[in-house]
């Protein structure tokens, strides 16, 4: 597995990582509320998007992806909280779960819900 990389520090970072990661998804992303970014936010309005994403998306979409996440979850805080609530618990409702979960780190496997 590639090497974790550093975690984004804002809400407005991680949406820019994630455009990044899977720039399709820009045109239809759509934020979850009008307030101000959270970490929480940009997932919530991310997880729709995911799906399709990842079952179409290159292995180094994936692998990158898959590196944000772990970075996430082994920084802590609010972002590691926003991936754990708002994304790997509701992985296999997402329909990600046998795509993803093979390049998640050990920590964020266990957070994985199927």
């Amino acid at each position: 597995m590639p090497e974790v990389r550093q975690a984004p520090e804002t809400p407005e970072q991680l949406l820019e990582e994630l455009f990044e990661i899977f720039p399709e998804c820009r045109p239809s992303y759509r934020p979850f509320h009008d307030d101000a970014l959270t970490f929480h936010s940009v997932l919530l309005s991310f997880n729709p998007l995911v799906t399709t994403a990842l079952s179409t998306c290159s292995k180094s979409q994936l692998l990158a992806f898959a590196n944000l996440v772990n970075a996430a979850l082994k920084g802590g805080g609010a972002l590691e909280n926003a991936f754990n609530t708002c994304f790997l618990e509701h992985l296999g409702q997402l329909g990600a779960l046998k795509t993803l979960q093979p390049h998640l780190s050990k920590l964020a496997r266990e957070k994985t819900r199927a």
